[in-house]
Formats: C-alpha cells, structure tokens, sequence
C-alpha cells in the first residue's frame, strides 16, 4: 500500500521514494532502487542504508542504489518519531470490502466512495455515509508488540 506523503528529512525522503512511499517500510514494496547522480550518489555510497547496485553500461553518470533493511528501519522509526498520521483502514460497502490508506477513517470512506461513485451514479454521498463501514486495520507488529509489553509486564 503507498502513500502520497512528502518528508521534510530529505534523506528519509530519498529512502521513502526508493522504497515507492509505502505505508510500512519494513514490509516488502513493490520497488527498491534509486537512480542517483555523482553528488548524491557519494553520499549515498558512504550510508548503510544504501547499497550500491552499478551503473547502466556507458552511463557514468548515474548510480543505482537500493535501501537496505537498516535504512528500512530508519525510516519506519523516522516516521514513528514524525507521527506520520497515515494508517490502513477497511470500508465496506454491501457486502464488499477494500483496503484504503487515509489520515482518518472520514477520508478513507471518502476516498472509496469517489472510487465507486463512477460505476454507481445513482449513488449519493449520503446514502453511502448511511450504510459504508470503516475499520481501523491494526498492524500485525503492533499487535505482536503489545502482547510482549504484556507478558514483560507481568513476569
């Protein structure tokens, strides 16, 4: 799942960019590479949170890099630190159900129905306040970290 979000730490923004601005960084993306010119990509050699994959053949110019799971990190607790506000939220709708990224559970609902509003133009907003249902998707880590809170807590 990606999130159209620009970050004020450039080089978090590198890594976010690289990784196609998912919503959690520690999970697989869909991309991981990053074309950088000769400045950048000094800086970047000398991070470990890139690696360096080559060049394109007769091209000096550019380098190719990809993050590596310290620079996921990174970012994942970067964004924690920000309190980044983006989440995964579940919107259903008669009897069909989709994964929509938003701020807050009002923007997801609005957002799923402006996907929907084309193939349905009978539909109203309000009819489809009245019967959308938006849920909170809670991340497996954060599930998995409060129940090691819990048991450190009571040992």
């Amino acid at each position: 799942m990606q999130v159209n979000r620009s970050l004020p730490d450039k080089a978090m923004d590198h890594i976010d960019h690289a990784l196609g601005r998912p919503l959690d960084p520690l999970q697989e993306s869909y991309r991981n590479y990053f074309a950088a010119g000769q400045s950048l990509a000094i800086e970047m050699g000398q991070s470990p949170y890139w690696c360096f994959n080559g060049r394109p053949p007769g091209d000096n110019a550019l380098s190719f890099f990809s993050v590596t799971d310290a620079g996921r990190a990174a970012l994942a607790e970067y964004l924690k630190q920000i309190g980044d506000p983006h989440r995964a939220f579940i919107v259903s709708y008669q009897g069909t159900s989709t994964t929509v990224v938003a701020t807050s559970r009002s923007k997801a609902r609005r957002s799923y129905y402006l996907d929907i509003a084309d193939v349905m133009p009978d539909l109203t907003y309000g009819d489809f306040l009245r019967k959308a249902k938006v849920h909170v998707v809670v991340p497996l880590r954060k599930v998995a970290d409060e129940e090691r809170s819990k048991q450190e807590a009571s040992a």
